[in-house]
């Protein structure tokens, strides 16, 4: 049976701070009646229109439905619900930061292991852009920097290198291209002995198709299947040469075989059981409010097969 989300109603929220991160305006709301505290922080996160298009894309329910997609997984995700403020469709994104703990994103934690690292440069104009080719932002040195990292609170998983594992293979599932240095961070807290743990995931908007038209989608089925439009899932945001073709980049499920090759046996199979025991639950959140959205559930089927494939199990 589908499930279907609500959509929860924000405007009246108070607004308690803007987020810097990333390139479209979000703000934090309060949830009411609680704790006033960051424990019912939320950002809300709207949809963004394309002026080319003037068509609002789908970045509301792909948050959602990767979040529901990662529980089935066993992948620690920050809490996600559609929602609305005003007149603007959006979803809202739990705080993942507990009260005494901050937030430790990953070119942080790369430069204690890479010398000189930067995930930024100047352009022309003095604007601050992503390193061409993303240099240092790779698996040795993900993992490293992961190496005395706790894996998130009521994880399975036996460290921070294997859920981070389990991260890419949620990537890999729903074609989230979007894994760049400040979308993975480490929670520390706050007081001694300063504890580190790797936080849920978060930020999946970018997942599942989310800028097409449900009649793209109907296209690319009728023309070629799902197969080739999923195997072109990209992970550019990890380091690649500056001047390679979008072909020739790694594919998110290669990245996630790669990962699965560098954890525990053990982390490897307990990985890879999960993804079996979700697959038959994936039909269950191929629904969002609105419309259907076309051929996401045979995404996820394809994707599943690929990375079950026997190359990362050996």
């Amino acid at each position: 049976m589908l499930e279907r989300f609500e959509v929860v109603d924000v405007t009246s929220w108070r607004v308690v701070g803007a987020e810097v991160l990333g390139r479209n305006e979000k703000v934090w709301v309060r949830e009411p009646n609680g704790p006033d505290d960051r424990s019912r922080d939320w950002l809300f996160k709207p949809v963004v229109t394309p002026r080319s298009t003037g068509r609002p894309q789908g970045e509301d329910w792909a948050e959602k439905v990767v979040s529901e997609v990662g529980t089935l997984l066993g992948v620690p995700c920050a809490e996600v619900r559609l929602a609305a403020r005003g007149e603007t469709r959006g979803s809202i994104s739990r705080n993942v930061v507990p009260q005494g703990w901050n937030l430790v994103l990953g070119p942080v934690l790369l430069g204690t292991i890479v010398e000189g690292y930067r995930s930024t440069e100047p352009d022309a104009l003095g604007r601050e852009r992503p390193v061409r080719g993303r240099p240092g932002h790779n698996l040795p040195n993900i993992f490293a920097a992961l190496q005395f990292v706790e894996p998130p609170t009521g994880s399975s998983a036996e460290s921070a290198v294997e859920m981070f594992a389990a991260y890419l293979v949620l990537d890999a599932l729903v074609a989230n291209q979007d894994r760049h240095e400040q979308n993975w961070a480490v929670l520390r807290e706050a007081v001694p002995p300063g504890r580190l743990r790797l936080a849920p995931s978060f930020d999946h908007a970018s997942s599942l198709g989310f800028s097409l038209t449900d009649s793209r989608r109907h296209a690319q089925l009728e023309a070629s299947g799902i197969g080739p439009f999923a195997e072109r899932g990209r992970a550019h945001r990890f380091e690649h040469p500056a001047d390679a073709a979008p072909s020739n980049i790694q594919s998110l499920v290669d990245l996630a075989r790669d990962a699965l090759r560098r954890i525990a046996p053990e982390g490897r199979r307990r990985i890879l059981g999960a993804v079996e025991s979700a697959h038959p639950g994936c039909h269950r959140v191929d629904h969002r409010p609105r419309t259907g959205i076309v051929g996401r559930h045979g995404y996820v089927h394809h994707e599943v097969g690929r990375v079950q494939q026997g190359e990362v199990a050996q």
